[in-house]
């Protein structure tokens, strides 16, 4: 009975934690569906307009706003749906796609440059796994973790930092990794905005198709959770 007892606390702690993406989908999709009910539109007014307005000048804003707060801890699905709502599907994505890669270079460069001692004292006991992971097949590791539905994108980035993995295949399939989930995300943002339900419906069915990777994933690869 001992023995039943660790899978059996397991087993919620892991269904909770897919369905973390879900739940955050779902939140910011009643957040997006909510704001035309404010002020009579007003409030989508002002958010469309200080996301888009100043064309490049916007877009840099954004860009360097949403690299700070990823870098910082923020989950990188929030700015991915902000950038599809104010810039459309591919354009929010590719800006951010952008800031993720620019969060994960300022990350890796600050953990092993810089922060070392701090992030062997704060992540001391993950890095050995971590280490492990990587360094045998970087690549292939690492775009495995991003294309999981869950896992800590701000820890993975520092771990990496301070292991012996080389930063260039990690960067590299970090951008690859992150693709899915940035086009959902930014797919969910733009169907969020009036008129747009059919990427709504798009965003939702592709976020579903990640999911279950990423579940095929986490079933194959129990260790990394």
């Amino acid at each position: 009975m001992s023995n039943d007892a660790p899978t059996a606390i397991a087993a919620p702690r892991g269904a909770a934690k897919a369905l973390k993406p879900a739940l955050m989908a779902g939140g910011l999709i009643a957040v997006a569906a909510a704001l035309p009910l404010m002020g009579h539109g007003a409030a989508q007014a002002t958010l469309t307009n200080a996301l888009a307005q100043g064309d490049l000048r916007g877009q840099t804003v954004f860009l360097l706003l949403s690299t700070f707060l990823i870098a910082i801890g923020l989950p990188r699905q929030i700015p991915a749906f902000a950038a599809g709502y104010a810039f459309g599907p591919w354009y929010g994505t590719a800006i951010a796609l952008v800031a993720q890669i620019l969060a994960c270079s300022l990350d890796f460069i600050w953990a092993r440059a810089i922060a070392q001692d701090f992030c062997r004292r704060k992540f001391g006991a993950k890095l050995a796994w971590v280490d492990r992971t990587l360094a045998r097949h970087p690549f292939t590791a690492t775009l495995m973790l991003r294309l999981m539905p869950i896992g800590n994108n701000l820890l993975l980035n520092l771990a990496a930092g301070l292991t012996s993995v080389r930063m260039l295949p990690f960067l590299a399939a970090s951008a690859i990794g992150f693709i899915p989930q940035t086009i959902v995300f930014a797919l969910l943002g733009k169907g969020s905005a009036p008129n747009h339900a059919h990427l709504l419906m798009l965003g939702g069915a592709t976020f579903l198709l990640s999911a279950l990777l990423g579940l095929v994933l986490l079933r194959r690869n129990r260790a990394a959770i």
